[in-house]
């Protein structure tokens, strides 16, 4: 016994199985999206005069010999300077987008490219159930709103019981005209 207790000396359950359960940062993959985006648009700046590019998905617009860019990222602008569109002389811009390079290769917005994954992959997990809240909220009456343990039927019960409700039928298969809505009826 007394050779066990040595041993607690060296382990530390709760400090060390935090920090060891932390993922590091890459911050090549943080910068990527980005960096892609930059080539990208040096690309397509360079081939506006051939007249072959499409203006879709594009992060910059030139009118009036004045470049407006947009980094956009994951569905979401990213802010330089404080503001999501920036406006720079036509004339410069290849010289801007090659400084921007520059930088984030030197890793000076990665805290800023960091914070806005954080609040994608924030909006992503509250958008998740907001389909199935938004429904309960106004009131719409379908099994899948009301039944108690909707999460936890395969996804063929929850095929069953979708069509028996379309046909007007309770999961039990009777009648809700005749015998009244009955969400949690079993299957």
């Amino acid at each position: 016994m007394e050779l066990l207790s040595s041993l607690a000396g060296f382990i530390d359950n709760e400090g060390l199985a935090e920090a060891f359960a932390i993922k590091p940062d890459d911050p090549a993959k943080i910068r990527r999206p980005l960096l892609d985006g930059i080539a990208r648009s040096r690309e397509q700046f360079a081939e506006r005069a051939a007249g072959a590019l499409k203006g879709g998905s594009r992060w910059w617009q030139l009118q009036n010999g004045i470049v407006a860019f947009t980094v956009k990222l994951a569905g979401s602008t990213f802010a330089l300077s404080g503001s999501p569109t920036n406006h720079i002389p036509e004339a410069l811009f290849e010289a801007f987008l090659d400084k921007l390079e520059q930088i984030v290769d030197a890793g000076a917005l990665d805290d800023a490219l960091k914070a806005a994954q954080a609040e994608r992959a924030r909006a992503q997990a509250a958008g998740a159930g907001a389909n199935r809240r938004r429904a309960r909220s106004s009131g719409e009456r379908h099994p899948s709103n009301d039944r108690e343990d909707w999460d936890s039927l395969t996804w063929a019960q929850r095929q069953k019981v979708n069509a028996l409700f379309r046909d007007g039928c309770n999961p039990d298969g009777t009648t809700i005209a005749e015998v009244g809505y009955k969400p949690d009826a079993p299957l």
